[in-house]
């Protein structure tokens, strides 16, 4: 009895593991074939006759990857790697800048499935560009408009000698126009000097002066002037007073090159003599949009970072209000820059915390987190030369747009981000001295148990720890050198 029991569970087990394991063969070995050896059945290969690749995630007949210890030397039917594997629209990107070279054949880009759909890239081997909005050669990325081929026209129209130059009741006239410091062109009567009385107006007929400015310029503004002279047969020739600035004689203008404006009237009225003149220039083709689509790039922690925001056009305008002062004198007004309770600010700091969650950061790498990405996300620019004027301080968003800005626009979005986190955060304001100049300079403090280095205290005694968010080099409490002292305010939110 016991050998026929053994016997009968021998043949059980076989059995089972005949069905287990499929012990000799049956139908479903036909099937696995791998016709190129590269370990994939023909079934699961996308490549079945070629061993370099066998992955194509969105069947545009490019492989996502290499087979393991392969590369493109070894496909046999010359296959190369698809840049944008989950795209079936595109798959060659050879700046690798996140923009196709080209579509696919018989692709476009409303066959793109990526959000937002790709676009293609217009200069494919220039990692750092990839459109020409306006078409005037010159990329989005160097162009300091990307809506209008900069161009400005001059043309003078008449002009009056109102005050005797010399002696002489009257004078003989002739203009010379600058650009940028560079004379452009000479005015005159046919290569003669107008002679005219005292009030007597002249016509002036010449060719129009027309400037193409360099569209990747780096300056702001394109500089004009418009000097009158009075001609002098034995001295020095004299500039006629035209210009209704104090202390100036010769007419001098600004055309703003981002903007694409430049505020004239037309006339000028100087002690001496009137100028009647029109600039003309391109118009912007600025397109119809709802939102600015920004991108955010920093560092920290040896890891790069990347965001994502969307800004309300509107918004944005309403921020450029001009009927704002922009030079804010007292605590009150300067504290009425940190929008904490704004939408884009609320989500962007919604944005910012969920990455440094993510990380498992404590608190004090979050602030430093987020101050990182203030320094790196704007650009340091001085208000003359990004606004044109002496102070201009920005709220967040303008500033998130512009992404430029001095110590003040930073360090407001800085502390607007932190008092919508619900950190207890001031404004402090330090008097600065640079090459022998007394200026301000704003920082924000940021209230933290512990000990983080540097630090003020308010009139309760509470700590304040700095917070430089001008540059990148800096921590929360690290104080750069030039900041002697302390604050002449401690301004809270």
């Amino acid at each position: 009895m016991k050998k026929i029991a053994l016997f009968l569970i021998t043949i059980t087990i076989l059995s089972c593991l005949s069905g287990c394991i499929n012990l000799g063969n049956d139908d479903s070995s036909d099937n696995k074939i791998d016709t190129d050896g590269d370990g994939i059945y023909d079934e699961n290969d996308d490549f079945p006759d070629d061993p370099a690749a066998s992955v194509d995630s969105d069947d545009d007949g490019h492989p996502d990857d290499w087979n393991i210890g392969k590369n493109q030397d070894d496909s046999t039917s010359n296959l190369t790697i698809d840049d944008f594997p989950d795209d079936p629209a595109a798959s060659l990107d050879t700046d690798n800048d996140g923009y196709p070279d080209e579509w696919n054949n018989g692709k476009d880009q409303s066959d793109s499935t990526s959000i937002p759909p790709l676009e293609i890239d217009e200069f494919p081997d220039d990692p750092k560009a990839h459109k020409d909005t306006d078409e005037d050669g010159v990329a989005d990325y160097y162009d300091i408009n990307d809506f209008v081929d900069l161009s400005i026209s001059i043309k003078l129209e008449k002009f009056k000698v109102t005050d005797r130059v010399d002696i002489l009741r009257w004078a003989q006239v002739y203009f010379d126009v600058y650009i940028n410091n560079v004379k452009v062109k000479r005015i005159d009567n046919n290569g003669r000097r107008w002679s005219v009385w005292l009030y007597q107006e002249k016509k002036i007929s010449h060719d129009t002066i027309s400037y193409d400015i360099p569209d990747d310029t780096k300056n702001k503004f394109t500089d004009i002037e418009i000097i009158m002279y009075d001609y002098d047969f034995i001295g020095k020739d004299d500039i006629i007073d035209i210009s209704y600035k104090s202390g100036e004689k010769s007419l001098f203008l600004k055309f703003d090159n981002e903007a694409n404006t430049i505020s004239h009237d037309g006339i000028t009225n100087g002690e001496q003599g009137t100028l009647w003149y029109d600039i003309t220039y391109a118009e912007s083709d600025i397109p119809d949009i709802e939102t600015y689509k920004k991108k955010y790039r920093w560092n920290f922690n040896n890891k790069n970072w990347e965001l994502l925001m969307e800004i309300p056009v509107n918004l944005y305008k309403t921020y450029k209000d001009p009927n704002v002062k922009r030079d804010p004198h007292s605590n009150k007004a300067m504290a009425a820059f940190v929008t904490s309770n704004d939408e884009v600010i609320n989500d962007l700091a919604d944005k910012l915390l969920s990455l440094a969650e993510g990380e498992n950061y404590n608190s004090i790498n979050t602030v430093n987190f987020i101050l990182r990405f203030v320094q790196k996300s704007v650009k340091y620019e001085f208000d003359d030369k990004s606004c044109g004027v002496e102070e201009y301080w920005r709220f967040p968003v303008e500033t998130l747009v512009d992404q430029e800005g001095d110590c003040e626009d930073t360090s407001l979005l800085f502390a607007s981000i932190m008092d919508t986190l619900d950190y207890d955060i001031v404004l402090l304001l330090y008097n600065i001295e640079e090459e022998g100049e007394e200026l301000g300079h704003l920082a924000v403090g940021i209230h933290l148990e512990g000990n983080h280095g540097h630090y003020v205290e308010d009139n309760t005694g509470k700590r304040y720890y700095y917070c430089e968010t001008t540059n990148g080099v800096f921590s929360v409490g690290q104080l750069p050198s030039n900041i002697i002292g302390e604050p002449i305010r401690i301004i809270h939110i």
